[in-house]
């Protein structure tokens, strides 16, 4: 490989006096190595939240999509990968990503499925109901994100962005993400830079009233009856009370209407260990993400809340109704031991139990 002196990246060893070098490496091996990677950390890729999911190589009619990516929400982003070394294919991304989000779109959520558990998936049942049902409703409206992810962003590509975004309807974005990659002895260096992120937030803002996000407002509006309602303003208020702050995530993260999810992040943590959402016929239902982060999936901090609703943390995640517990604060309680647990520097997934028979780990 030849060093890419526009790279803008040097190093040396600490305490050295000795010049600053390029790295060994300064470009990806194959667009096999750029996919790898997005599909390691999905959210990387502009509008993709963490707990997202994803596979490599997704079959569609039109052929495989090179990274397929849904949120706990239920949102469907499409990636497709080209490196600027290969100037010809990178000519055909825009062609071959809209035929990608067409063929999904005309296949339908039926085909996707199928296609997305042969290419060994996470369970999309574990988004919880509400994700589930609204991936569905995303994919018959042919309701996409659609990422181009490179290794260089040039005029040509800002281009297209733009004009794409310009031309397609509101609930469609369209983003560019640069990885620019380097290795150095054992170290690996990723920077990471997007375009196309601030016209999509446009959009959606352009699109308020038809696709939306829940506000707690609108939420607690949305239940059918006064003692979900309540029993949701109750947990709303449980959660304002911790003034403990170890992390700089917001307390609430609002999935969209109508079957988006809202997350609980007691303590500002990263990891919510519950989600609140309302099924077809207006009730309050709760789920256990010990499913939802591949980071920490099966983690044993999730195993005294998986109890207590009957439930096993080393499986998938079940919704439940809040009407069915019996004890509202000592649910809390658990809910806040839980989020300490799983958010601790050492977090690790707990797969001692797991039947690899059975099991998707």
């Amino acid at each position: 490989m030849t060093h890419d002196p526009d790279l803008g990246v040097l190093v040396r060893r600490v305490g050295s006096t000795s010049a600053w070098t390029t790295p060994d490496m300064t470009a990806y091996v194959n667009e096999d190595h750029l996919q790898r990677i997005i599909a390691e950390d999905p959210d990387r890729v502009p509008g993709v939240p963490e707990g997202a999911i994803a596979v490599r190589e997704l079959p569609t009619s039109a052929g495989p999509a090179d990274v397929c990516i849904v949120s706990p929400d239920g949102a469907l982003t499409i990636v497709e990968c080209k490196l600027a070394s290969n100037s010809e294919r990178r000519r055909m991304v825009i062609g071959q990503v809209l035929d990608y989000a067409a063929a999904i779109w005309r296949d339908g959520d039926t085909a996707f499925h199928e296609q997305w558990a042969r290419r060994g998936g996470n369970d999309l049942h574990a988004l919880g109901e509400g994700g589930y049902e609204q991936l569905g409703r995303n994919i018959a409206a042919g309701r996409l994100h659609l990422c181009l992810a490179v290794d260089q962003i040039d005029a040509d590509l800002r281009r297209l962005v733009e004009y794409l975004n310009q031309i397609t309807r509101h609930d469609i974005t369209v983003t560019a993400l640069q990885l620019s990659y380097a290795r150095h002895g054992d170290l690996e260096i990723l920077i990471p830079s997007t375009y196309g992120g601030e016209i999509a937030a446009a959009k959606a803002r352009a699109a308020a009233g038809t696709t939306t996000r829940w506000t707690k407002d609108t939420f607690l509006d949305s239940i059918g009856s006064d003692t979900d309602r309540a029993s949701a303003e109750k947990l709303f208020a449980l959660l304002d009370q911790v003034d403990d702050r170890r992390g700089t995530h917001d307390d609430l993260w609002y999935g969209n209407k109508p079957g988006g999810g809202v997350f609980f992040h007691p303590y500002g943590l990263r990891y919510a260990p519950i989600q609140l959402w309302i099924n077809k016929s207006g009730q309050l239902m709760a789920y256990g993400n010990w499913y939802q982060y591949d980071k920490i999936k099966y983690h044993h901090g999730f195993a005294e809340l998986a109890h207590l609703v009957g439930q096993d943390h080393q499986s998938t995640a079940k919704g439940f109704p809040i009407a069915d517990l019996t004890d509202l604060d000592q649910f809390w309680s658990i809910t806040l031991r839980c989020a300490e647990h799983i958010n601790r520097p050492d977090a690790e997934p707990d797969h001692r139990d797991v039947d690899p028979d059975t099991a998707i780990v």
